[in-house]
């Protein structure tokens, strides 16, 4: 009887453990979105205004690194055959971008961003400046680097403990904060950029080779400038 009753115990704790360790290996399907915060920099009408409200943001590939005290680590690679491109202000992207993600608390989840390819831009913004009331001048910032990005991911509590579970499904939103990106250009700066001639109008150009001063600015705050949003 005693021998019995052990083995039924037994028996218990091994279907309970091998329930556990599937639910900690059962995959959820978590899909990937790409978007913007938008800047607005406004110093009345006679001082115009500067905007920026358009986005695009290229990638080689994705590796996302999942820590969990319960289960195994997770870590996986995603290489895009055709290079992705999102935009940002529409959320759309020329291809779908979802995984399945082992279920569990996720202590840690890093992304690692390979941004650019050798034919685009790694991100291109646009916007406008509004130098008067009839006065508007196009603005891009081009940055054509191929570099990657580490970025530790969020809850939309701005916690790191991440929970994947199929009874919270979740969206990882990887966004691009603009104002964060322009935190040290003012407009005195925009106001005195270097314009070009393009399609017989004038534009401000922000790249490695044009209006150089405010591209370092912007270059030296991408990192802070991207963040990841499981939600």
């Amino acid at each position: 009887m005693k021998k019995s009753v052990l083995f039924l115990v037994f028996f218990i704790t091994v279907i309970f453990s091998s329930c556990e360790k599937e639910e900690y290996t059962e995959p959820v399907s978590v899909g990937f979105e790409f978007s913007m915060d938008t800047l607005q920099m406004n110093e009345g009408a006679k001082a115009g205004s500067f905007t920026i409200d358009k986005g695009t943001l290229v990638l080689q590939a994705l590796e996302f690194d999942g820590r969990r005290d319960q289960g195994d680590d997770y870590y996986f690679t995603s290489g895009f055959s055709t290079p992705l491109k999102a935009e940002l202000h529409t959320k759309i992207a020329n291809q779908k971008v979802e995984y399945d993600i082992p279920q569990g608390i996720y202590n840690r989840i890093e992304l690692n961003l390979s941004l650019g390819v050798e034919s685009e831009n790694a991100l291109c913004f646009e916007g406008r400046f509004q130098r008067g009331p009839m006065d508007e001048i196009p603005v891009i910032f081009e940055y054509a680097i191929q570099e990657q990005l580490r970025v530790a991911a969020k809850n939309n509590q701005g916690i790191d403990q991440i929970v994947i579970s199929k009874d919270n499904p979740l969206k990882a939103k990887i966004i691009v904060n603009v104002p964060s990106l322009f935190q040290f250009v003012n407009m005195s700066m925009i106001r005195n950029a270097e314009t070009t001639q393009q399609n017989g109008g004038q534009i401000i150009k922000i790249n490695n080779i044009q209006n150089t001063d405010i591209f370092n600015l912007l270059a030296a705050r991408l990192d802070n400038a991207i963040y990841v949003v499981f939600e």
